[in-house]
Order: structure tokens, then C-alpha cells, then sequence
């Protein structure tokens, strides 16, 4: 009885709890409803009126409207760039040539790739310090179209009267494009052709043409506006007064006449009288003299017409000093004489062009990083005398004989002193509130104290952090970063010495890096290790090259924007043709040479977070077979603590053991001459071999391996010894 009580009760609460949960359900649906409903249709009462309300429309006063922003900089008529848009309608500035619009260039008379201070009349217009070309409309709005990489800091740098378009995206609107969208039908277009090349000249001449407009070549408006600046802060800088100088026999080892005669045979080969030398690099090697006119070459401003009776330099007055004279024989050259210079005023090269005694003339053509001869240089010389084809000068200067060689194993030595005395001060005071443009200071500041320094041979980027991910940036006073414990510390410099030209990246970390950044150097120097023991035919272009650079990347689904590599020359410019380092070239195809010095520099860039970069000057040296190899010009270590063994192969493990060890037997005596022995032991620490992680396993008498057998023997008698 009791047990079926039992059941009935339990039953009994079960048909409960199942009819409570039903009808909570029910229940919940109604109240929702109901819920719902009344929303819609519930109504509060109100006591009736007293009278009828008639029914009026409230009225609400209009709120005052905000008026459109106004870019003053856009309509300003005293900055310069209201100044040029007032000048092209004025007939004094332009003569009957009124204009509709005017292309501003970047760069100087030699298409330099870093003009000086009173060249950079892109910058004085628009405020933009950076490579790039500018439109200005008279009647309407101005653009500038930079590099890809600068995009970003124009925008943040420029006015409000500035367009700013990605010049290396081809889907954008490109310069041409711009000022038929913008210019009126029949415009007419002002620009300096000794600005920009030839070819540049003609794609734009021929874009607008098909349009009915004209482009028309005024090479005096920017610079006369510019030169009637007022304002002391906008005022054009003086031209600079350093004389050149005779570059020393010992780091040229050939005469300029040597040079000059392999030049001449050069032309005789080709089938013409003369040839116009725009290049300044190629002045100064030809010449065997050295300037100062730009910021980060040691080159003098001039022309040069060599001609198979007589040399004719073009330089501006009081630039020749009186050694640099009597070593080119100007006081000894008589009417029919062929073995002498004849000096010339800088700017005669126009007049004397244009009635040239030649029949025949060669001008140089663009190469990847030299741009030829100017648009104003070309159409100068009467067409039938005209022959375009790359200089023979370029070859041969970038093809190094064993006195340049060995000046610039001087320099990379000396290259190697300062900066590992800069980067051993670093990371003892690397946590003590540096931020990137003081590092980039105490780097040029340092290398200033080596002999035979002339001045750098790029601008020193510092890049910390995020910063680093981006390949072109540059810090300013408004985005220099603290410097950090916490990421990647990007340094790119280099410096001209009288010897030759350095250029090296390296990346530091003053903390203790993360395994993704570890991952990120050590892949990087994977790609350094593999160029640098590649072995190549003879025959095999120097495009070509850059897979085996950037395999280890790609591996790693990672690239880089930049070429790999490019030529250097030996104190000219940092970057020289023939050659460059880039899977993308499909018309550079030229191979290396022995001689020739290249950069390698590849990178890992993580968006927003940091970057790792290393870069290293190479010598391309024969092997046997007619094969080609090389060997690093540059000799600084590497950061240790980024340095992941377990991802490096043995080979590349027993080539970075090699590479320390030429830094100790050749940095290190140099070290200690100098009295340097802080920074020598310094140098020391970084140069440690590195043992593979993978033959200390297959050791059998290594620490480790007796070391796991010995807790196994404990392990095993432990056990035993419990039964017992």
C-alpha cells in the first residue's frame, strides 16, 4: 500500500509540473499579445476642452545653416602657389603664352634623383619635399602625384589646395588624364623641359595633342617667381660655393685622359662625332673630380660634350678650382689642340648644342635609376644629328677597377668602425627616452668621426615599431616615435667617404623579442644568406637573381614592394645602373660583372605592428666555370637576440659563422687601433659562433644528451626501488 502511494504521489507530481509548464506557456503567449497590443491601441483620457482648438501646424525656426569650409590656401594670391596661378594669366611673366595650366617637376637640369636645396622648386610650390610632379590649373584646383610609399605623409604634410594621387597605381588618373578631365578644351600647358627626360616629354606632348591642347617649354616662370619671394622663410637658398676638387689618383686608378680615350673609342664603335654627358655621376668619374652640389652625392654641377677632337666642359662660374684646371690642362688649350678641356659657361651648353659642328651626336637614354638627358637637352640638337642610346659611361663606371675596389673596402672598413660604435651606445641607453630622429642624429653624428668622411650617402630612416612596417617612411618632428623595449628598431644609413659609398639596413630590438618577430629577422637573413652564396652564370641577368633572394619570403607568404637590390658606386651615387635586382623588370636585363658593387636588402613587413629589414653592400666576384659569386663589402653584425637557429639550415648557420668571423679579423684590429676596446668586445658578443641546434641532437657526447640520460637512469631506479 505504501509503496503505491508512493506512485501515485509520484505521478501525481509529474502531471503537475508538465500541466505548470504548459500552461506557463499559454500564459506567456497572451501576456506577449496582449503585451503587443496595447502598445498599439492604448489611449490616454483626457478631460474634454473647455472650447474647440483649431488644429495649427506648430512652427519650428529654421536652424542656421553652416557655411561650406573655405581652403584659403587654394585662394590665396600672395602664396606661392596664388603667385604662379596669377603669373600664368599675366603677359610680363608669360608673354602671349597665357596659360590654362603648369606641370611642376621634382628634380634638377640632370634629372638628379635628390636635387639640392635651390632645385627643388616642387617643394617651394607646394610644400611637398618628396619626389613627385604637380599640376596647377589657373582656373581651378592643383595635384600632386607622388610614389606609392609616400602617399600617406603628403596627405598628412600638404594644404587643403592639393590633390594627392598615387603616381605608381595604375588604375588612378595619371598626369595627362588630370588636365584633359580638368584643363578647358584648346588648353594651353606651361613646363620646364630641362625638368624631366625626353621620353616623359613626348608621352605627355603626344596625350595632349590627341586632345587639342599644347604643351609649351618655359624654363624661366617657376624660377623667376622664386627668386622674387619675399618672405625670408620662402626666400630661394643660395647656390652652393664649394669648388670641386681632384679626386685622388689612388681611389681613381685611371687618368682622366685614360678615360676620355675609352670613351672616344667608344663613339668611334657606335659611329658618331660627340656625345653630351648629363649625368653628374658620370662627370664626376669621367673628370676624376668631386663636388658638393648635392645633398647626398659628392658631385659638381656641370656638362660635358666629349667630342673625337676636343672635351668641352659647362660649368658654373668659379666651380673649377685652379688644381682641378691645370690637372684637366685647361691653361694649354690652343685652337687645334685635342688633348686639353675647354671650359664653358654652365649655360652656354644650349647655344653650343644647337649649332654643334658634329654630324652626328649620341644622347643618352633612361636607364632604372639614371633618366638621360632632359627634353630641353634633346630638342635642342638639331634632329638629324640626333642619336639616342644608352651611355657608354655607364659601364664603365660601374664596372670597378682595383683602386676602386680597394677604396671601397677602405670605406665599408670605416663604415663598419662607426657603426658598431653607434650601435653598441645604442643598446646600452636604448631604454633611455630616444626617440627615432634623435638615433638618426647620433648615427650621422657618429660616422661624421671617421676619416675620410665626407657627408651621407642617403637620409638616415629610423623607423621603430609600426613605423617600420612602411617601406618609404621617414620620420618628422610630428611623427618621430618614442623608441621602446617592445619591437623592431629599423636603421637605414649610409655615408660618402673619400674612398667610395656604404649604404647598410640593419634591425635591432633592445628588449626581448616576441617568436613572431624572431621568425620575421631570421627569414629575412635567410634572404641576405641566400643571394650572397648564390653562384650565377656569367650569362644570367641580374632580374633574374631576385626569386632566390626572396624564396624564404615567399615560403612564408611574405613580400616586399622595393627591388632587392640595385648597383653602387664608388663615391658617386649610392644607386647606379646597369643593373637592379627585380623580378618585375622586364627591359633592365643586364648581368653582372666583375666588379660591379650591389646592394641586397630585403624585408618583412607586418602591417601596423613592425618591420625587419636587413641590407648589405655585395661584391660580385669570379668563380670558377665562368660563373659569378659574391662576397660582403659590408661587415657589421647582425642582432643575436633575433636570431631564431632552429630555422636556419646548416649551410646558412656555417655562411653566418663565416661572416662574424671576417668581422673580428677585419673590423676588430681597426677597433682596437682606434682605441675603440669598449666597442671591440661589444663586437665580440655579437660575432659569437652560432651552433646548430640539430648537431648538438645528433651528438652523442653533447651535455644535453648525457644529461636526458641521466634522469632517465634516476627515473628507472626510482621505480625499482619502489618495490623493494
Amino acid at each position: 500500500m505504501l509503496l503505491g502511494s508512493r506512485k501515485k504521489r509520484t505521478l501525481v507530481t509529474k502531471a503537475l509540473f508538465f500541466l505548470l509548464v504548459v500552461g506557463s506557456y499559454f500564459v506567456s503567449i497572451l501576456v506577449c499579445s496582449g503585451a503587443r497590443m496595447t502598445t498599439i491601441t492604448t489611449t490616454t483620457t483626457m478631460p474634454p476642452p473647455s472650447s474647440p482648438t483649431p488644429l495649427t501646424m506648430a512652427y519650428s525656426p529654421e536652424l542656421p545653416t553652416v557655411p561650406p569650409q573655405v581652403c584659403t590656401e587654394a585662394t590665396s594670391t600672395i602664396s606661392p602657389l596664388g603667385r604662379l596661378r596669377s603669373a600664368m594669366r599675366d603677359i610680363s611673366y608669360v608673354q602671349k603664352n597665357v596659360l590654362d595650366a603648369f606641370i611642376i617637376f621634382y628634380t634638377d637640369e640632370h634629372l638628379s634623383e635628390e636635387p639640392s636645396a635651390d632645385e627643388r622648386r616642387l617643394e617651394y610650390f607646394s610644400g611637398w619635399d618628396g619626389p613627385g610632379t604637380a599640376v596647377v590649373l589657373a582656373d581651378g584646383e592643383a595635384a600632386v602625384w607622388v610614389p606609392a610609399g609616400d602617399v600617406r605623409r603628403a596627405r598628412a604634410v600638404l594644404s587643403c589646395a592639393w590633390n594627392v594621387l598615387d603616381a605608381d597605381n595604375p588604375s588612378q588618373t595619371s598626369v595627362a588624364e588630370w588636365i584633359i578631365k580638368y584643363a578647358p578644351r584648346n588648353a594651353r600647358i606651361g613646363a620646364d623641359s630641362r625638368l624631366t627626360s625626353i621620353n616623359q616629354w613626348q608621352m605627355l606632348l603626344g596625350s595632349l595633342q590627341r586632345e587639342g591642347m599644347s604643351l609649351l617649354a618655359m624654363s624661366t616662370l617657376l624660377d623667376q617667381l622664386w627668386n622674387e619671394e619675399l618672405d625670408p622663410e620662402k626666400r630661394r637658398p643660395e647656390v652652393n660655393r664649394v669648388v670641386a676638387k681632384l679626386h685622388n689618383s689612388s681611389y681613381t686608378g685611371m687618368t682622366w685622359r685614360q678615360k676620355v680615350d675609352l670613351v672616344r673609342n667608344e663613339l668611334r664603335l657606335i659611329g658618331v662625332d660627340a656625345m653630351v654627358v648629363t649625368a653628374l655621376d658620370e662627370v664626376a668619374w669621367l673628370l676624376n673630380i668631386r663636388g658638393r652640389d648635392l645633398p647626398y652625392a659628392p658631385l659638381l654641377k656641370a656638362f660635358v660634350v666629349v667630342s673625337v677632337r676636343e672635351l668641352r666642359v659647362y660649368a658654373p662660374a668659379g666651380k673649377l678650382s685652379m688644381p682641378v684646371r691645370e690637372a684637366l690642362a685647361v691653361y694649354n688649350c690652343f685652337p687645334n689642340s685635342n688633348n686639353c678641356t675647354r671650359v664653358k659657361d654652365y649655360s652656354d651648353i644650349y647655344a653650343d648644342l644647337r649649332k654643334a659642328t658634329e654630324s652626328k651626336i649620341l644622347i643618352p637614354t633612361e636607364g632604372t635609376f639614371q633618366r638621360g638627358a632632359s627634353a630641353a637637352i634633346a630638342q635642342i640638337i638639331p634632329l638629324a644629328k640626333r642619336l639616342f642610346q644608352p651611355s657608354p659611361i655607364l659601364y664603365f663606371k660601374a664596372q670597378k677597377n682595383q683602386a676602386e675596389v680597394m677604396g671601397m673596402h677602405k670605406a665599408h672598413l670605416r663604415d663598419a668602425v662607426a657603426m658598431c660604435t653607434v650601435l653598441s651606445y645604442l643598446e646600452v641607453v636604448g631604454k633611455s627616452g630616444l626617440n627615432e630622429l634623435t638615433v638618426a642624429t647620433k648615427v650621422d653624428i657618429t660616422r661624421g668621426t671617421q676619416a675620410g668622411y665626407v657627408s651621407q650617402s642617403m637620409q638616415t630612416r629610423v623607423a621603430f615599431g609600426p613605423s617600420g612596417a612602411e617601406p618609404e617612411y621617414k620620420a618628422t618632428a610630428a611623427t618621430s616615435r618614442r623608441i621602446f623595449p617592445n619591437s623592431t628598431i629599423v636603421i637605414q644609413s649610409g655615408g660618402q667617404y673619400y674612398e667610395g659609398t656604404t649604404a647598410v639596413t640593419r634591425t635591432l630590438h633592445y628588449g626581448s623579442p616576441t617568436r613572431e618577430e624572431r621568425r620575421a629577422y631570421t627569414t629575412v637573413l635567410r634572404s641576405l644568406c641566400a643571394l650572397a652564396t648564390l653562384q650565377t652564370p656569367s650569362t644570367l641577368p641580374a632580374a633574374h637573381t631576385d626569386p632566390v633572394a626572396r624564396a624564404p619570403l615567399w615560403a612564408a607568404r611574405q613580400d616586399y614592394a622595393p627591388p632587392t637590390g640595385y648597383g653602387m658606386g664608388a663615391a658617386l651615387n649610392r644607386k647606379e645602373d646597369p643593373v637592379v635586382i627585380d623580378y618585375r623588370q622586364d627591359i633592365n636585363l643586364h648581368t653582372f660583372r666583375e666588379g660591379y658593387f650591389i646592394t641586397s636588402e630585403p624585408a618583412w613587413y607586418e602591417a601596423g605592428k613592425f618591420g625587419a629589414k636587413l641590407g648589405n653592400v655585395l661584391e660580385v666576384l669570379p668563380r670558377a666555370g665562368g660563373y659569378l659569386g659574391f662576397r660582403e663589402a659590408t661587415l657589421i653584425p647582425y642582432e643575436y637576440k633575433l636570431i631564431d637557429r632552429n630555422l636556419l639550415t646548416e649551410y646558412e648557420i656555417k655562411w653566418l659563422n663565416e661572416y662574424n668571423e671576417r668581422i673580428r679579423k677585419t673590423v676588430g684590429p681597426e677597433l682596437k687601433d682606434q682605441g675603440l676596446t669598449d666597442v671591440y668586445y661589444w663586437m665580440m658578443n655579437k660575432t659569437v659562433p652560432i651552433e646548430s641546434p640539430r648537431a648538438k641532437k645528433n651528438n652523442p657526447n653533447s651535455a644535453p644528451s648525457y644529461t636526458c640520460r641521466l634522469e632517465i637512469i634516476i627515473v628507472l631506479a626510482a621505480f625499482a626501488l619502489s618495490y623493494y
